[in-house]
């Protein structure tokens, strides 16, 4: 039963991410896969509710890759890189995904219509997501390592650079592995974040 959910989870990121949330239907989704509406309905009652788990499952998986793969215990550089990594690597096995994520931003530009659709079960992992790595920035900042802005420009630094270089490479080179940006958006992050020689700094 599991297994059916995620077949349509799958199956809906991939059209979701391919045409907006309002051009595709239920029936589009239950047709492609074969399906009765009726076992489609048993899963999700609407289609607000199956997109709202798409989202769910997409960031859920993001946080969890991202974690464990970033290492608290090595330096703030360390764990820039190990951050940039993570989030390509998971892309790059989850092209649907990102490409949901960007879609979906522009479809809902208005937070606030976004925080009311999504439960406080999701936004609370969404916290604590970012408050993990504006802490990190917080604390490379106290020992002189990144420029002194407030953290969320940094986060904005970081993950714009990765979203730009990521849709880039999606848009004009989709048979290129994402893995191969790895370095050189750190090497643009770090250039923009650092505090040695910043043009911020007197």
């Amino acid at each position: 039963m599991r297994n059916r959910r995620q077949e349509i989870l799958n199956r809906a990121r991939e059209m979701f991410s391919r045409r907006s949330f309002h051009a595709v239907s239920m029936e589009d989704i239950t047709r492609s896969m074969g399906m009765g509406k009726s076992t489609m309905y048993h899963y999700f009652a609407t289609k607000q509710e199956l997109w709202k788990a798409v989202i769910k499952d997409t960031v859920g998986g993001l946080y969890r890759f991202v974690l464990t793969h970033v290492v608290a215990d090595e330096s703030y550089d360390t764990q820039i890189f190990q951050l940039v990594s993570s989030i390509l690597t998971y892309f790059e096995g989850n092209r649907d995904g990102f490409m949901l994520l960007l879609r979906e931003r522009m479809d809902f530009l208005d937070l606030e219509a976004i925080k009311q659709q999504l439960d406080t079960e999701f936004w609370a992992e969404y916290d604590r997501f970012i408050e993990h790595f504006r802490g990190m920035i917080v604390a490379g900042q106290s020992v002189g390592l990144f420029v002194s802005v407030d953290p969320n420009l940094i986060l904005a630094n970081i993950f714009g650079t990765i979203n730009a270089a990521a849709l880039s490479a999606v848009v004009t080179e989709p048979d290129r592995d994402l893995t191969e940006l790895i370095d050189g958006c750190y090497q643009v992050i770090m250039g923009g974040i650092s505090a040695s020689g910043s043009a911020w700094e007197e």
